[in-house]
């Protein structure tokens, strides 16, 4: 693994995207028909435990433990180390809070624009783009058949950021030694199953991201110790699909989809070059997802059944996240180089 994972040979974009349409595709069904309506074969397989969204949002957490991690010994200083977290995740994050606040919320509201801008709930929605999650905006979506959420997929961005404060304590405290480091990570993954265990599997979705950030973090551990085989990854697929039709869906997420993602991941014959060195559409696609998909739910005509909102929904966020990506990544690191000149 160690030998596979140099250099950007590898089908990390095109998974990821996929793993942002299939939160599109997931959401689609509660969007449309509410909280107890429509579900996947996958959420019926599993008492509504793993849902497809639940699934790719594992793909986010176990490639972000991997390549976190490897960024930990890249940026030995927590100034380096934070600022290139910081540049990931606000640029794209305040300008989707802030569009959606500013432009669309006051045109998709049910309240007039004076109503809208004088209620406090306008501008406490910006709590978002400093990773505390507000769901409502005056107005906006209350008549849906999922009301009054606006984006509820930012959930998984400040569990995000308090994994990259954990990894990188990970790394101060055991430099990624594999004795140390992987008696930590474990002490830290039983922790975490106990909680599961003693409340009831309460809070499975953020629990069960953190195992799979921390499953990446061991792979990254004993990375020179991993053999990618194509026997291996096909049986881990195959494997995954079988626990997850018996239900045991928890054992699949730790123990087949991993080393599946790493298969897919680094050691497939051939790799997809366009998405691996063309821009990473996955994270602006993610974060327009869940506030297209409503809106089409509002504006639309008539009712609105899950497969027409998955396919409008991912071409709108396909572009609203290309335009996060060009205005926010591409300008504002153009902009940072013209500073970095100037001086």
């Amino acid at each position: 693994m160690h030998e596979v994972m140099q250099g950007r040979n590898n089908n990390l974009n095109l998974i990821r995207f996929v793993a942002a349409l299939s939160v599109i595709w997931s959401h689609s069904y509660s969007l449309t028909s509410g909280p107890n309506g429509d579900v996947s074969l996958l959420d019926r397989m599993t008492s509504g435990r793993l849902s497809i969204g639940g699934l790719a949002v594992g793909v986010f957490f176990l490639y972000g433990g991997m390549l976190i991690a490897k960024s930990c010994e890249s940026h030995l200083k927590p100034m380096g180390f934070f600022a290139a977290r910081i540049r990931r995740i606000f640029p794209q994050l305040v300008f989707t809070v802030l569009l959606s606040t500013f432009v669309f919320g006051p045109l998709l509201s049910s309240n007039d624009a004076a109503t809208y801008f004088h209620d406090s709930r306008t501008y406490r929605y910006l709590l978002n783009a400093l990773l505390v999650p507000v769901h409502g905006l005056p107005g906006v979506f209350e008549a849906n058949p999922y009301p009054a959420v606006v984006n509820g997929a930012l959930w998984t961005l400040p569990v995000e950021f308090a994994c990259y404060v954990l990894c990188y304590v990970t790394f101060r405290l055991t430099s990624f030694k594999r004795g140390r480091a992987t008696a930590l990570i474990c002490t830290l993954i039983v922790a975490g199953l106990a909680f599961l265990h003693a409340s009831g599997l309460m809070a499975l979705s953020v629990v069960r991201a953190v195992l799979e950030f921390l499953i990446g973090m061991l792979f990254w551990t004993w990375r020179d110790r991993v053999i990618v085989s194509r026997t291996l990854g096909i049986a881990a697929i195959g494997s995954t699909c079988i626990l997850c039709a018996l239900g045991l869906d928890l054992p699949a997420m730790l123990l087949t989809v991993p080393y599946a993602l790493v298969w897919l991941g680094w050691g497939t014959k051939r790799k997809f070059q366009n998405f691996a060195y063309g821009a990473d559409l996955s994270y602006g696609t993610y974060l327009w997802g869940f506030p297209v998909q409503q809106a089409l739910v509002a504006l639309w005509p008539l009712p609105m059944r899950w497969p027409l909102n998955t396919v409008l929904a991912a071409g709108i966020a396909v572009l609203m996240g290309l335009a996060n990506h060009l205005l926010m990544d591409r300008w504002l690191a153009k902009l940072a180089r013209r500073i970095i000149r100037r001086r």
